[in-house]
């Protein structure tokens, strides 16, 4: 350590209030320790799996009418594309491709929404279908991005 780092250490050990810099080290200036430094804005709160599982369980519930499904999709659901749904769902149903189940992973922030992989598996599928579907949150409760709600069913019915 050198004699004007002693001086300043020991200076400021013992209380003294200010040292006059030695020759060549006028323009050092102290520098703030232990303050507190700027933070990123936090993350966006990303769903669960479990979440977005449900959401899509109960989006493709055959024995649901699509007017009770309205507010899992964004925009909701027009009444052609509903009566579409509720048969498609139906039918698949009866072809005994439920009960499916939805596997999802690979979350990811995707501006203020969310994107998510979702495999669908079911009695009859020879695999797992997977989409990526994109979630949007919507007060606090996560729901389907109406072309996702569009492909879900679709995946699931076909």
């Amino acid at each position: 350590m050198t004699a004007a780092a002693l001086a300043v250490v020991g200076g400021a050990a013992t209380g003294i209030a200010a040292i006059a810099p030695p020759a060549g080290l006028a323009g050092v200036q102290l520098v703030a320790v232990g303050a507190p430094r700027p933070q990123d804005p936090p993350a966006p709160s990303l769903p669960t799996p479990d979440q977005l599982a449900g959401v899509c369980t109960q989006a493709t519930d055959p024995g649901v009418s699509y007017t009770t499904k309205t507010n899992l999709v964004e925009n909701g659901i027009s009444a052609d594309e509903g009566h579409l749904a509720d048969h498609d769902l139906r039918k698949a149903y009866r072809e005994g491709k439920f009960p499916e189940t939805f596997n999802v992973t690979n979350v990811a922030p995707a501006g203020p929404n969310a994107s998510a992989d979702v495999a669908i598996s079911g009695p009859k599928f020879a695999g797992p279908v997977t989409k990526q579907l994109m979630f949007v949150n919507q007060g606090g409760n996560w729901i389907l991005s109406h072309d996702s709600a569009l492909a879900l069913v679709q995946a699931a019915t076909g």
